[in-house]
C-alpha cells in the first residue's frame, strides 16, 4: 500500500460505526506505547541456602581429613589417627590372653621342676636349660600374642575412621540436598511474584488486543472498493491502523 501519490489501490473500508473503536485503538495503543518501562525491583534469584553452604563446608573438611598415620584434633588435643579410634577394650583382651600365657608357663614351670626332683636331676644343668627355653618360648609367645592383637586393633580403628568419613560425607551430602530443597522452593516463589509482575504490566496492551479483537470480530466489515488515493489523513489513518492491529 503506498501512503504518498497517486496510487491504483485495492482496499477495504470499516462500516461507520466502528471507526469510534479505532479511534479508541489509537488512544489505548498511544497509552501503551508511552507508557514508561517498570523495572523489577523485588529479588529475582534465590540466595544460596546455608544448609547447602553447610553441607559443602562439611564435605570439604571430609576431603582434608588426614590418612590413617596423619594427626586429629581430639578434645582439643592432637593424636594420630589409631590411637584416637582405637578401642582401648581391645588391648585389655590381649592382656588377658598374654596373662593367661604367663599362667600356662607358670604351670609347666612347675611340672619341669617336679620331674627333675623325681629323677634327683633337680638344680641340674638339663633343668636351667629346658627352663632358659620355656621362658624364650613364653617371651616369643606374649610378642606373638600383643603382635596380633596390635593388629586386630590396628585394623579395627582404620575400618571405624573410614566409616566416621563415610557417615560424615553423607550427613555433608544431605545437608546440600536440603538446602537445595530449600532454595527451589524459594526460587519458586520469586519466579511466581515476577510472573505476577510481568502480567500486571503486560496487562493493558493484553487489554489493547482483546479490544481489537472484539471490534473487527464484528460482522459488516465485508466491502471492497477501488479508489485513487488522494493522501486523505482519515484513509491514511485506517491504513496505518491496519499495520498496527493487523485486523483490517
Amino acid at each position: 500500500m503506498s501512503m504518498g501519490g497517486p496510487s491504483q489501490t485495492t482496499t477495504s473500508m470499516p462500516p461507520e460505526f466502528q471507526i469510534p473503536y479505532i479511534s479508541d485503538l489509537y488512544r489505548m495503543g498511544q497509552q501503551v506505547a508511552y507508557t514508561p518501562y517498570t523495572p523489577y525491583s523485588q529479588q529475582r534469584y534465590a540466595e544460596t541456602a546455608p544448609l547447602y553452604q553447610q553441607g559443602v563446608e562439611a564435605a570439604q573438611q571430609v576431603a582434608a581429613s588426614p590418612g590413617l598415620l596423619g594427626q586429629i584434633n581430639v578434645g582439643g588435643q592432637n593424636m594420630g589417627v589409631m590411637q584416637a579410634y582405637m578401642n582401648p577394650y581391645q588391648q585389655a583382651v590381649t592382656d588377658v590372653a598374654k596373662q593367661a600365657a604367663v599362667r600356662e608357663y607358670g604351670s609347666g614351670l612347675q611340672s619341669l621342676r617336679s620331674q627333675a626332683a623325681q629323677r634327683g636331676a633337680f638344680g641340674g644343668s638339663r633343668q636351667a636349660i629346658l627352663e632358659s627355653e620355656a621362658m624364650r618360648n613364653l617371651g616369643s609367645q606374649l610378642g606373638n600374642i600383643q603382635m596380633q592383637g596390635s593388629a586386630a586393633a590396628y585394623d579395627k580403628a582404620g575400618q571405624l575412621y573410614q566409616q566416621d568419613l563415610q557417615n560424615q560425607m553423607q550427613k555433608a551430602q544431605s545437608l546440600q540436598q536440603l538446602g537445595l530443597a530449600d532454595e527451589a522452593r524459594r526460587q519458586r516463589d520469586l519466579d511466581a511474584m515476577y510472573q505476577e509482575f510481568q502480567q500486571q504490566r503486560n496487562y493493558p496492551a493484553q487489554q489493547a488486543a482483546q479490544y481489537r479483537d472484539i471490534i473487527f470480530g464484528l460482522p459488516g466489515y465485508q466491502s471492497q472498493s477501488k479508489y485513487e488515493s488522494s493522501g486523505n489523513p482519515l484513509t491514511q489513518g485506517l491504513g496505518l491502523a491496519r499495520l498496527l492491529y493487523g485486523g483490517l
